[in-house]
């Protein structure tokens, strides 16, 4: 049966149980939808698809937010009728993989290396320890410790957490990470974000007079414009400024701003090698991969991201 909570002014730090629904509300929101046809800032846990634990995410504004725990991925944000990002066809929900599309993780090694490519931040279970409604604002939080799978590839003590917040127009989402240890560690990471665009309109903004690689033709370069796709593109962008824009054709474009660690920038095409979809997607990463990034024990690392 599905019950119901009244909002927190902060989130809760122990996991949250999840049932068939729960749901959280602002009060300020139910007093408006009781008088207003708008929407109430609320969070919803729920089954996703492959019967996966999920979370909607719903801003006052209308917005919409949908959550995986597993591989704590978002994997839509509705705004304004049209959904910002994308999952591949090719998506399974059931475990035995990531979840291709969305925004998902990175971490805590961006690309090859000396674990599985990309890290296992994207393919085990995340907790759901937090959800609230502040005003317009409806937030979840997420954690990451090590088990005995992240172990065995990665021997650190650390505790990561990522808080979506969706409202006023945006999705934010926050990626922290805590070096719960006794020894400093080192990671590369990103949120490897997709989003739905034609890809013959992509052109990224903001990049010009960054140096990048072009890791396809492993050669470096300096940006002299918008990056747009005519062909196969996976390339890094050093010391990218804190704000993209991003055309997806149709008219629309999406504000990327990336603040904290988010030191780079990353844009991604498989172009052919994805036959069925490469025509309605494009990735571009906030990311911090040009040297690996330092946590001393006890410390921590921040970096958000906001889509509007």
């Amino acid at each position: 049966m599905a019950s119901s909570m009244t909002a927190a002014s902060s989130l809760v730090s122990a996991p949250v149980a999840l049932r068939a629904t729960r749901r959280v509300a602002s009060r300020a929101t139910r007093r408006a939808s009781a008088t207003t046809p708008r929407a109430a800032a609320s969070v919803e846990t729920m089954q996703g698809a492959g019967g996966l634990d999920a979370v909607k995410i719903t801003g006052g504004d209308g917005s919409v937010a949908t959550a995986y725990l597993f591989g704590g991925v978002v994997t839509s944000f509705v705004k304004d009728g049209r959904d910002v990002l994308y999952v591949r066809p090719d998506a399974v929900f059931d475990k035995s993989k990531p979840i291709s599309g969305g925004l998902p993780h990175c971490w805590p090694q961006f690309g090859p290396g000396d674990i599985q490519v990309h890290g296992f931040a994207r393919n085990v279970d995340w907790a759901l320890t937090g959800m609230k409604c502040d005003g317009d604002d409806a937030t979840i939080e997420m954690t990451l410790t090590p088990n005995d799978y992240t172990k065995a590839m990665w021997d650190k003590e650390f505790k990561v957490t990522q808080t979506i917040t969706v409202g006023g127009g945006e999705m934010k989402a926050t990626m922290k990470v805590i070096n719960a240890g006794k020894e400093s560690f080192d990671f590369t990471g990103s949120f490897h974000a997709y989003f739905a665009a034609d890809i013959d309109a992509v052109s990224v903004g903001g990049l010009a007079g960054c140096k990048s690689l072009d890791r396809l033709a492993n050669e470096e370069g300096v940006v002299d414009g918008d990056v747009t796709i005519a062909g196969p593109v996976d390339s890094v962008y050093y010391d990218a400024p804190a704000k993209l824009s991003l055309a997806v054709g149709g008219g629309n474009d999406v504000s990327i701003s990336n603040s904290g660690g988010w030191k780079d920038a990353v844009v991604w095409s498989p172009w052919t090698d994805m036959e069925a979809c490469y025509k309605e997607f494009v990735c571009v990463e906030p990311a911090a991969c040009g040297e690996p990034v330092t946590v001393p024990a006890g410390g921590e690392w921040e970096a958000t991201t906001v889509l509007a």
